[in-house]
């Protein structure tokens, strides 16, 4: 009898999600793999575990895979992170499935092929990579916070790591005085229970990783790795007018290579070795 591998992630069917695992799991993969959408990453566990029992078919091997998003810190090398906690959880190795789809060659030929390169005046991939570090630079103190942040929390008490409704909603001020002050503003009142979420403590773990968003870590297009896609992408509509990010996320699905990605890869082969 022929295996039944279960890929759970987040979001729905047609979300980038679903839609970058597809790419994944094409052919020759065997057709009993099944991508399995639960919406949010909170209560996963639960979800999961549910779905398992009530289903008229168990799976043979399952795993969830699911954004990394300031949970867990960017590993030294580029690798698909296994929870130690729970075994069947796989993290991505960029911030957000976002991350993986934005592309300086694939950006141009989605310009170019829609005729937005007089508009956007970027006639030119250099001229696209300088706009994709003008956006990063913009939030790259916002991202900083939101790491820290990450970093500093623990089981017992998450403050987030934003202060804005959701991933994607920029704050309204970027400066950096505003968002180190936003950012400890909400750790402050959580924490009584937690004596090492010090101001002091704070201010290090940021400073940190603002020295780690140097120029060469702009010019070598690491923000895609570490920055929060969504704000990334929010950030680089607001320098473009006008400009369909749904559009450009189907452009850029439709040419999707998850072999660009090492981690993808590993991915792949994770489900070739269970079947």
């Amino acid at each position: 009898m022929n295996k039944i591998i279960r890929i759970y992630c987040e979001g729905g069917s047609g979300s980038h999600d679903y839609d970058i695992l597809s790419k994944i799991i094409e052919v020759p993969v065997h057709v009993n793999v099944e991508i399995k959408p639960i919406g949010s990453v909170r209560g996963a566990g639960a979800i999961i575990q549910d779905r398992e029992l009530i289903g008229p078919v168990r799976s043979d091997f399952k795993f969830f895979f699911r954004d990394r998003d300031f949970d867990r810190p960017i590993p030294q090398n580029v690798t698909l992170e296994r929870d130690n906690n729970r075994k069947y959880w796989y993290y991505s190795y960029r911030n957000t499935i976002e991350n993986y789809l934005f592309n300086i060659s694939v950006f141009f030929s989605f310009l170019k092929d829609n005729n937005l390169c007089d508009k956007y005046s970027l006639p030119s991939e250099d001229a696209v990579k300088s706009k994709f570090i003008e956006a990063a630079e913009r939030i790259k103190h916002y991202q900083a916070v939101r790491h820290a942040m990450g970093k500093m929390r623990t089981g017992d008490t998450n403050f987030g790591t934003r202060w804005t409704e959701k991933s994607g909603k920029l704050p309204e001020n970027l400066d950096e005085e505003y968002c180190k002050n936003k950012a400890w503003d909400r750790i402050e009142k959580a924490k009584s229970i937690a004596d090492n979420w010090t101001k002091e403590n704070f201010i290090k773990c940021y400073q940190g990783f603002l020295a780690l968003f140097d120029k060469g870590f702009m010019e070598t297009l690491d923000f895609f790795i570490y920055f929060q896609g969504k704000d990334f992408a929010s950030s680089l509509t607001s320098l473009l007018s006008g400009f369909s990010l749904n559009q450009y996320y189907k452009f850029a699905k439709i040419h999707f290579d998850y072999k660009q990605f090492p981690d993808l890869v590993q991915l792949r082969k994770l489900i070739e070795d269970n079947l």
